[in-house]
């Protein structure tokens, strides 16, 4: 197993009455090292007595709790050399799951001695953090092959999130990623504790998710011939395999590829079972290049085409492009249960609209005096429409430009404007930080954009008005020269242990975070996730 380096805890002294340990323990000063990612809340080492498992295991748990008694099985069966016969009992004292319902909704707390393991939570999403804090816990254990035995610390642990949002964002419209990769992704990120997955279902360079009533736009929207980024990516792919475009995806000259309805129920069912909502993103009415080719009358001009800077939208002024964006979403809902749903409503071009005899009539007509009104409007529709049907309406913070309900989620990106938050706060939105010179994690991939992204500080960052809007944090990873798994993976790990830290609290310490982090390269080493190294690896 693996050896784990020496690092500073702020010890807090932690209440338990269980296994009949002293309700003030004694502190180990010597073992106080561990290697769990998110940093838990409070962490004290006993100076007590280790647990020491033979081949012989039983295990307890609440009915509620069967996710997290799984998890623990799994990473107990997935020990190197040691051969455990593990048999469930309703009572024992080895290994127990028991529901506290003093605890707060997702609290967690463990104690560990010679007597065996205690994991309370008050819920299963609780008890289910509280294994994978375990399984990290193992990571530290000694196994004896020889004497097929397993020896753990003794350790007590009280640990729950900060932050009620911490998201992964992916972008499957510019490179394509097979449901069985998303279903990694959703792995690795209940290992670290994140609850929310956005998936970027459409742009412009493609339409991923299959909807019945418009059939062409997985059929023409989901395809496309290759582009100045696919262009890139083979330029770079002569000197480096991993930007080779995976040729699953690939017959001619054309590339693409879509998630079927029942594709996305098992991401979806896959993800619940890891306590992880799947946030589907339909970006409108800009970045819809793919819609308009497979239907032209959805754009001002019938056609899909390119302004000064981004691509030409959709036209809310015509009625039966408000109908198309409304069946939409009829079919998105009946597919995703999250509560809360992402409209987009990023860099429109709205030359199209200016230019419009339709457009025109259309301002005039409901007393509008600038472009800007009409992206207004569209968002007020659909947002009135979606929280009908009892949804919560996500956008990307470029709305706060116009006038936006109160009610709007907004997500907080474009850091190059930064009175957006002070805005968005006054308005009394609440807020989602992914600033892009932080939380992208497809930017910048150094030593030094790790560290800020793991540094980074609301309370410096931000107006004070903000900080009791802020939900939570989310890290997007954007595909445009990302074609591939290996790529993708080196772009996103480890930094995304750095940001699942972020995510679940404000207890961070950069030079604790380095050596926890040696462990987890040897778990993506396991895992053959092809990560960075860093450079302060060696450190």
């Amino acid at each position: 197993m693996l050896n784990l380096t020496f690092f500073n805890l702020i010890i807090c002294f932690y209440s338990l009455s269980i296994f009949s340990v002293s309700s003030q323990p004694h502190i180990n000063e010597a073992v106080l090292s561990h290697s769990i990612i998110p940093a838990p809340q409070q962490v004290v080492f006993l100076d007590a007595e280790a647990l020491t498992i033979h081949q012989q295991l039983t295990i307890t748990y609440d009915s509620s709790f069967n996710r997290a008694e799984q998890v623990i099985i799994n990473a107990l069966a997935k020990l190197d050399g040691l051969v455990l016969h593990i048999e469930k009992k309703p009572s024992g004292r080895q290994i127990q799951l028991l529901k506290n319902p003093s605890l707060a909704l997702n609290e967690y707390t463990i104690e560990i001695n010679k007597h065996g393991v205690l994991i309370e939570a008050k819920t299963a999403r609780g008890a289910f953090y509280a294994a994978q804090t375990f399984r990290q816990i193992l990571w530290s254990s000694k196994i004896d092959i020889e004497k097929q035995t397993i020896t753990i610390p003794a350790i007590q642990i009280q640990d729950k999130p900060e932050n009620k949002w911490r998201g992964f964002h992916t972008d499957v419209s510019r490179h394509f990623f097979t449901k069985e990769y998303l279903m990694t992704i959703i792995d690795r990120m209940a290992l670290y504790k994140m609850n929310k997955f956005q998936l970027h279902l459409t742009d412009d360079q493609g339409w991923r998710i299959e909807i019945d009533k418009y059939p062409l736009l997985t059929k023409v929207g989901a395809y496309r011939t290759f582009n100045n980024q696919d262009s890139i990516c083979m330029e770079r792919a002569q000197t480096n395999p991993d930007y080779t475009i995976d040729s699953r995806f690939i017959e001619g000259s054309i590339y693409g590829g879509y998630y079927t309805k029942d594709d996305m129920r098992e991401v979806i069912t896959y993800a619940a079972q890891h306590f992880i909502d799947i946030i589907p993103e339909v970006d409108m009415p800009g970045h819809m290049s793919a819609a308009i080719r497979a239907y032209p009358y959805l754009s001002c001009t019938e056609e899909a085409g390119w302004g000064a800077e981004f691509s030409y939208p959709i036209c809310p002024c015509k009625d039966e492009v408000l109908e198309f964006s409304f069946n939409i979403w009829d079919e998105i809902i009946e597919l995703f249960p999250s509560d809360t749903v992402h409209i987009g409503a990023d860099e429109v071009e709205k030359e199209t609209w200016e230019s419009s005899p339709l457009c025109q009539n259309f301002m005039k007509k409901n007393g509008m005096t600038h472009v800007n009104e009409i992206q207004n409007y569209y968002v007020k529709a659909l947002q009135k429409y979606l929280e009908a049907k009892g949804k919560t309406v996500i956008a990307w913070d470029d709305v706060i430009e116009g006038q936006v309900n109160s009610n709007l989620l907004m997500m907080y990106w474009r850091d190059y404007q930064p009175d957006s938050p002070t805005r968005t706060a006054k308005n009394g939105n609440n807020i989602i930080l992914t600033p892009w010179s932080w939380f992208y994690l497809s930017g910048q991939n150094s030593d030094s954009t790790f560290r800020a992204m793991y540094e980074y500080n609301i309370k410096k960052e931000l107006d004070p008005i903000v900080l009791d809007k802020v939900l939570g944090y989310q890290a997007c990873v954007w595909t445009e020269t990302l074609p591939s798994e290996a790529l993708y993976e080196y772009y996103v790990f480890p930094k995304f242990q750095g940001f699942a830290e972020v995510a679940w609290t404000s207890n961070r310490n950069w030079d604790s975070f380095k050596k926890r982090l040696k462990s987890h390269y040897t778990y993506m080493e396991s895992e053959k996730i092809n990560f960075r190294m860093p450079e302060f690896a060696s450190d």
